[in-house]
């Protein structure tokens, strides 16, 4: 199946709430991700006012300075969230 986002919300501190063509829907922190990388054109996104302006192009987020991802990794980012949260219940 293709994934693709249907809606994106923006929360607190780097964090977007994602929902799915497939009714799959969760908050990604994306941090680390701009935090930690190597390439300039992720880091440019510790701009709040760059990252704020996200939009929804090619069934994908993207923002005005040309990054996106592509929505499998989106998709995988919201399982391995929903994962952590479960294991964090259980122990």
């Amino acid at each position: 199946m293709l994934f693709w986002v249907i809606k994106a919300e923006l929360r607190e501190d780097y964090k977007i709430y994602i929902e799915f063509n497939d009714g799959l829907s969760g908050i990604i922190d994306f941090k680390n991700k701009i935090t930690t990388d190597h390439r300039s054109i992720i880091r440019e996104l510790a701009d709040k006012n760059m990252f704020d302006k996200i939009k929804i192009e090619r069934h994908t987020l993207c923002w005005d300075n040309g990054v996106d991802f592509a929505p499998e990794y989106l998709y995988e980012q919201v399982i391995r969230q929903k994962n952590r949260i479960c294991a964090s219940v259980l122990n």
